[in-house]
This record gives C-alpha cells, structure tokens and sequence, in this order.
C-alpha cells in the first residue's frame, strides 16, 4: 500500500465516520478525510475533504496517523471529478 503522511505541522489529517465527523475510524478502517491547514498566513481548522481512505499508523518517520487507499468519498463520488491537480 502507499501510504501518505501529511507535513505536520502545516497540515494534519484525521479520517472520520462520514455520518458523525466527530468520530475518527480505527486504524484500518475507511473514512472520510478532514483535513487541517496551518501556515504563518492561513488557518483552516478541521475542513471535510473531497476524499475518503484507509486510517494508517504513525510509524517510525512519521510519528502522526497517515492514509492510505485514498479516492473520491462515496456520498458524492458520482458526481465528482477526478483527475490531476
């Protein structure tokens, strides 16, 4: 599996329970993605993502949770786009 792991501090990921995003899913467990951003100009705490993956466990490099099996979120991917940012 790839496994990403965001650039903490400058973005934090948390893979939730898409019906109750207060909830992360257990390690292994597919969720939807909510992302937080913070750079020395912008703040964005705790914003719902267009994705959903697979909860991983930090590991040695990268001691914060990571994501893996990531692709458009089930409740709208029909009518999402996908492509190449």
């Amino acid at each position: 599996a790839i496994v990403y792991y965001p650039p903490s501090p400058r973005a934090m990921i948390e893979v939730v329970d898409p019906d109750h995003p207060e909830r992360v899913v257990e390690y292994g467990a597919t969720g939807r993605v909510r992302l937080t951003t913070l750079t020395k100009e912008f703040f964005m705490p705790g914003f719902l993502e267009r994705d959903e993956g697979e909860r991983e466990p930090p590991c040695d490099a990268y001691p914060w949770d990571g994501i893996s099996g990531v692709g458009p979120y089930r409740g709208f991917a029909a009518t999402t786009t996908v492509g190449v940012y």
